[in-house]
């Protein structure tokens, strides 16, 4: 029996080497300056051991090929081409934008493609693709224009009270204190009262329920990498789905699904407007968006502003 294991064990381990190491080398065929593929994280296995952030990576990777237009990189068995030229990016972003529509390739997708919490992900912006992207894209896009951003600075300033008022007790303390931690503390008030208008007051008291959830969020774990890595292995995430396994932050993820949900309903029952980020998405969701006149309208705005028909409902689950 523990033959039979071991043989299981080692098939497996074989297919998911294979798997992984088949398109290693594509870069140095094509002659494009790369960092070569190791198993089983790619051009970084930084990225399974989660020994560095991912920026830092992108970071070093940059500096490294400086010179070069682009340069590739694995990721895990994927082939990755990264961007340096200004001209090109400018190409894939701006003039070329309808072929590069897609942000991820299918098969990260997939890796986020699980139980109920995890769909929550696949609903982001940054997670669509094709028309779906589109829908939610031109949805969304009067929301963010400068009148209506600027329109969110009173929730700013306000968190900015409490920011001032910290920074007073500490210089008045005399001791030293973490720059990162106050401004962790401000970054998280300010998302969420601009949001959905609740302030978790995280200078008065950094141990709430929310801050918690918050912060979980944002935090990655070596068990946080290996369920990822897992829905990686062929096979495993069908079969991960079908049990409804979540594993991108479930018990967070449904923490603010709630709070989200809850905010909406409140607003509907009672006509409450706080003129924030739910508020503005629930009028895209009823057709009833201001689309302002902008006066001083940059290159930017003009791009974000592109036609397209949506061809389904927003729902709440999109929003959240």
């Amino acid at each position: 029996m523990i033959l039979e294991i071991v043989l299981v064990v080692l098939v497996l381990f074989l297919l998911i080497y294979r798997y992984t190491t088949k398109q290693f080398g594509k870069w140095e065929s094509l002659g494009v300056p790369c960092i070569p593929g190791r198993f089983p994280g790619g051009s970084h296995n930084e990225l399974v051991l989660n020994s560095k952030a991912i920026n830092d990576m992108i970071k070093e990777d940059y500096f490294r090929f400086k010179d070069h237009d682009y340069y590739g990189t694995y990721m895990f068995g994927k082939p990755v081409l990264n961007i340096n030229n200004m001209e090109l990016i400018r190409e894939v972003l701006v003039k070329n934008f309808n072929s590069f529509v897609d942000r991820n390739d299918v098969n990260i997708l997939k890796a986020q493609d699980g139980g109920a919490m995890d769909q929550l992900w696949l609903k982001q912006l940054t997670s669509l693709t094709g028309d779906a992207w589109k829908d939610v894209r031109s949805t969304f896009s009067p929301i963010f224009t400068s009148g209506k951003m600027r329109g969110m600075l009173k929730f700013i300033v306000e968190v900015g009270g409490s920011l001032n008022t910290e920074f007073g007790a500490l210089a008045d303390s005399g001791e030293e204190f973490e720059l990162k931690d106050v401004f962790g503390k401000f970054s998280l008030d300010s998302l969420a009262t601009c949001a959905f208008g609740m302030n978790p007051n995280s200078f008065k008291d950094g141990q709430t329920v929310f801050v918690k959830n918050a912060a979980r969020i944002f935090k990655n774990t070596t068990l946080d990498q290996i369920m990822v890595v897992s829905r990686l292995i062929p096979g495993m995430q069908k079969i991960q789905k079908m049990l409804g396994i979540n594993i991108f932050k479930p018990k967070e993820t449904m923490f603010f699904r709630d709070i989200i949900r809850n905010v909406i309903k409140h607003r509907r029952e009672s006509g409450q407007r706080k003129n924030d980020l739910v508020d503005l998405m629930v009028d895209c969701m009823k057709n009833e968006a201001v689309h302002e006149k902008e006066t001083d309208i940059d290159q930017y705005h003009q791009d974000m502003k592109f036609a397209h028909e949506s061809k389904e409902n927003i729902t709440e689950d999109t929003i959240v």
